[in-house]
């Protein structure tokens, strides 16, 4: 039993209902005599979609102002206006979207302006706790290779840029290569994973990423390299991709949950 009375409970609201927004949604919310996440109040969401979770659908100005903490499962490009939002009314926002935060600079300027926190979750990737352990001493190389279905990268703007007929590739390809920043410009909805390891290392300028298309490939795989003087840190993991929305990982909503758990518990492993 969670020691933390309703009278302390975070004001929480989810911005973009879509594959990870409703796992979230479906985690805070009231049903069935479930009481959702204990610590929080489910207080609202934003949607086009009007979709129906016992909560209201509101603007991200109304969320923002009914909430304490807001969650992010937004389209990249949407992202600063929530941020603006929620951060310049001092407020916490969980960002799921990492890609955003290197695409859109003016995000870092409205954290630094605000009382409130910019938090991210570790999403589809394993092994973050150690690649922050080690930054703390010294980390030389970061290397990420995410590997999806050819059907994942559809739409996105590298593909279209370099006219990539995803469709015809019939094994195993590599379809980009760079650092994460330019990897953040190409596949903005498919390569959070790499933002992320960024953020928790050495930056988006000098982590390295690898993009492959493989038809033939049941999830989404992404396996992080990351060395340093004292260690080196190996981790893969095999994700089932959301059936529906191909571009995510299950796993990635999952990660809001239980960083979302995390803060409200007394003991924790963090």
């Amino acid at each position: 039993m969670s020691n933390t009375s309703k009278t302390n409970n975070i004001k929480i609201g989810v911005a973009g209902c879509g594959a990870l927004g409703t796992i979230v949604c479906k985690a805070l919310q009231k049903s069935d005599g479930q009481e959702g996440l204990s610590g929080y109040e489910f207080v609202g969401v934003s949607d086009i979609t009007n979709p129906d979770f016992g909560v209201p659908n509101l603007s991200f100005d109304e969320l923002a102002e009914t909430c304490d903490m807001v969650v992010e499962c937004l389209p990249a490009k949407i992202v600063p206006a929530l941020a603006k939002a929620v951060l310049s009314r001092d407020k916490d926002l969980l960002m799921i979207s990492a890609c955003a935060y290197l695409l859109y600079p003016e995000i870092d300027g409205m954290v630094k302006a605000s009382q409130g926190r910019l938090l991210i979750p570790s999403g589809a990737l394993s092994g973050l706790d150690a690649v922050s352990a080690l930054n703390c001493a010294n980390i030389e190389s970061a290397t990420i290779a995410s590997t999806k279905q050819p059907k994942g990268f559809k739409g996105a703007p590298y593909i279209e840029q370099e006219g990539i007929d995803i469709d015809a590739l019939t094994e195993r390809t590599l379809i980009f290569k760079g650092n994460a920043f330019d990897a953040a410009k190409a596949f903005p909805a498919n390569v959070n994973v790499a933002a992320t390891l960024s953020m928790a290392g050495i930056g988006p300028d000098k982590t390295q990423v690898e993009v492959w298309a493989d038809p033939d490939v049941a999830g989404n795989t992404h396996e992080i390299t990351v060395k340093g003087g004292s260690s080196t840190i190996i981790s893969r993991v095999e994700n089932q991709p959301d059936p529906s929305n191909p571009k995510s990982s299950m796993l990635a909503g999952y990660s809001i949950i239980a960083a979302l758990k995390k803060m409200k518990q007394q003991i924790a492993v963090v």
